[in-house]
């Protein structure tokens, strides 16, 4: 089958893991949380988080087409509140570094949960954590995309596998890249304002491996830093048939190029 090229820039998108959780660095927190399924981020998580919204300035500003041209971002976030929080803190850092108003907009997405693993959690998480989350994002600093359409509507079905966790991811970057593609090619043929399209999806260890096996096909690490950050940009679309049922198969849709990949330097030294 023949790959569809995409025009450059069409989809940018970075997958960053959240920042230090505090039941990580405090053994008794949970001890006490109301959720102790649902840790917060640390102080220092803040930190980091905050840090990689100026490494994604960086990043977006070291070529000077980008910089020069319009661009959207839209930030998705998994429903635990450390990524909510990460999420929020990014963008802050981004903004700190900025010299312009960017468009920024932020969405909870239930397909980047953290894996249901019996070795994580004693019993499901409750699909409450997704409501909960959306009310404390709407309540931050940055706009919610209430447009957004999620490519998962529930928490992934308690226990799950490490088979279907990187299905789950790769139909969740599927979904949202056919979408996002999908918008800017509409756009186009109808001779309107087509501005960049930046996608940061803000999620756990075990996803951000999941996310790079979706844009490399080579395994990746077991585990990445706090707030590792990689950049993916779309090349191609494999083939035009449609996309599989979600969480069915764990080959792509696209085929990307991948770098940075999984960086941490930027926090290595706070």
């Amino acid at each position: 089958m023949t790959p569809i090229p995409l025009p450059e820039h069409t989809l940018t998108c970075y997958f960053v893991r959240h920042g230090e959780r505090v039941d990580h660095i405090d053994d008794e927190w949970a001890q006490t949380a109301h959720t102790p399924y649902d840790p917060p981020l640390t102080p220092h998580g803040l930190l980091q988080a905050r840090q990689t919204g100026a490494l994604i300035h960086a990043l977006e500003h070291q070529d000077k087409s980008d910089a020069a041209s319009e661009t959207e971002y839209l930030v998705l976030t998994s429903p635990f509140q450390r990524c909510a929080q990460t999420a929020e803190a990014l963008a802050q850092g981004f903004r700190q570094k900025s010299t312009r108003t960017a468009r920024w907009s932020v969405a909870v997405e239930p397909g980047l949960s953290e894996v249901m693993s019996e070795g994580y959690f004693d019993a499901p998480v409750p699909d409450s954590l997704i409501g909960t989350c959306i009310q404390r994002v709407r309540q931050g600093s940055v706009v919610y995309d209430e447009g957004y359409e999620v490519a998962r509507s529930v928490l992934p079905r308690y226990p799950e596998d490490f088979q279907q966790m990187m299905a789950r991811f790769v139909s969740t970057l599927d979904c949202v890249a056919s979408r996002q593609v999908g918008l800017r090619m509409r756009r186009r043929a109808e001779g309107l304002s087509d501005p960049r399209r930046v996608v940061i999806m803000v999620t756990h260890g075990a996803g951000v491996g999941a996310l790079l096996w979706a844009t490399t096909m080579r395994p990746a690490a077991n585990n990445v830093d706090y707030c590792a950050v990689t950049r993916a940009d779309v090349q191609a679309r494999r083939s035009s048939r449609p996309l599989a049922r979600f969480g069915s198969s764990r080959i792509p849709a696209f085929s990307w190029t991948v770098g940075p990949y999984a960086y941490s330097g930027h926090t290595a030294n706070l």
